[in-house]
């Protein structure tokens, strides 16, 4: 009789301890994968973020740099006279050369081009487009009230190119002559 009680004892121990380990065993394996999950989700979200922030920073000094090419070339002499006298056949020559030379030496341009406030393309880096009026109506006086009330560079941001179907970063840079917009300068980068 003793002897049973001690093996009812011995197997109530056994039963307990095993209880006890295996509940200590599942408390540590979910406390440890709590934190692995926590620190990989942590180091994750932290490698995207970086991953975000640099290319939000190559794509930020790439618009920059395209608007400092886009202000160098609205800044040239030959735009300047060619929007004074646009039916001076030699400066829409120059102006055309000019044109496809800057174009030509950045690079990133996909469409560069003089036009005058009504919107008619004088020079453009594709020859089909030159003559065209780009805007008229509500378009135009909406296009005159934004983008050529200042003098100052304006980027559109980013849209669909209607030549390529590309996508597109739109940038316009109006020249005035005292307080009169005389023409402006487009492009497609």
């Amino acid at each position: 009789m003793k002897f049973l009680a001690n093996r009812k004892l011995a197997t109530r121990i056994g039963i307990i301890t095993t209880a006890l380990i295996f509940a200590g065993m599942l408390l540590l394996w979910y406390t440890v994968s709590n934190r692995i999950s926590s620190m990989v989700e942590s180091n994750i979200t932290n490698q995207m973020i970086d991953a975000v922030e640099s290319r939000a920073a190559i794509i930020n000094d790439y618009v920059s740099s395209a608007e400092e090419y886009m202000t160098a070339f609205a800044l040239g002499s030959e735009v300047r006279d060619l929007l004074k006298d646009p039916e001076n056949d030699a400066l829409l020559q120059q102006g055309q050369q000019y044109t496809e030379d800057f174009a030509a030496i950045k690079g990133i341009f996909e469409g560069l081009y003089i036009a005058t406030p009504s919107t008619y393309v004088l020079t453009h880096t594709s020859e089909d487009a030159i003559g065209i009026t780009t805007r008229s109506g509500e378009s135009l006086d909406e296009f005159h009230k934004t983008i050529l009330a200042k003098p100052q560079l304006t980027n559109l941001g980013i849209m669909k190119s209607p030549g390529t179907g590309s996508m597109i970063i739109s940038m316009y840079y109006p020249l005035f002559e005292g307080q009169n917009c005389i023409g402006y300068v487009g492009a497609g980068v």
